[in-house]
């Protein structure tokens, strides 16, 4: 799906500026080989703040560009998520990189409290918003009958938008406390880092569109299911 902002029923468009802030934090070390050996618990953040998960040794290192509010990216997930992560990124075969693709508000508010949430539960989030996609995107479009909502500055904005599509609770049925989703969504530092995550996406790397994914740095083009995907890990541990 080629990236673009959508119109008016997206209305957090305006949470992406124009210039792409610079943001380079410092990189966590990984952390050491997991018990019984479920890489799925390793993470570290790359210094462009990627989430990586599994091992850092892994021979094959899978990066993919996603969107959550791109449909072509949920069908991918269903079909892949769950045997990628239970037979390679458990087993320390492979790691996976993601690379937030912002297209659109809502996908940005998403994104930006996946960011905040425990490592740990960060594919397993995943893989529940891309499951109830059009659920929380359909209640998402009502936020422009609240009221007040068009004198409302753009963090009131995207709060609100939030709310009515379910975030809050979608976020607090995974531990995350009032307090902290507020925080999250008014984190100055992780919106400028999503944002210019986004940015490196679609101009640096000038991905076509999402999903994209690179197989040992090597893009790959037009991989949407499990079937297109698994040949390509098998092919690079050879």
């Amino acid at each position: 799906m080629k990236f673009h902002f959508a119109g008016a029923a997206l209305v957090l468009a305006l949470v992406m500026p124009p210039a792409v802030l610079a943001v380079t934090p410092k990189k966590p070390a990984a952390k050491a080989a997991p018990a019984r050996g479920n890489w799925l618990t390793t993470t570290h953040r790359t210094d462009e703040g990627a989430i990586v998960i599994g091992n850092p040794a892994a021979k094959v290192k899978l990066v993919e560009y996603l969107s959550l509010t791109c449909s072509h990216c949920a069908d991918l997930s269903a079909s892949a998520l769950p045997p990628l992560s239970r037979d390679y990124i458990a087993k320390g075969l492979v790691s996976l990189e993601v690379r937030h693709a912002v297209r659109d508000g809502y996908d940005f508010a998403a994104s930006l409290l996946l960011r905040c949430g425990p490592p740990t539960q960060y594919l397993g989030s995943i893989e529940a918003l891309f499951a109830t996609q059009s659920d929380w995107m359909g209640k998402g479009v009502n936020v422009k009958n609240v009221d007040g909502f068009d004198a409302m500055s753009p963090d009131q904005k995207m709060m609100a938008a939030a709310r009515a599509a379910g975030f809050d609770s979608f976020f607090a049925a995974r531990g995350m406390k009032p307090a902290a989703f507020s925080a999250c969504m008014t984190d100055a530092k992780a919106k400028d880092q999503l944002t210019q995550m986004a940015g490196n996406s679609w101009q640096r790397d000038q991905i076509p569109g999402t999903p994209f994914i690179l197989v040992n740095g090597k893009r790959q083009e037009s991989v949407h299911d499990w079937a297109e995907l698994e040949p390509l890990i098998q092919a690079a541990l050879r």
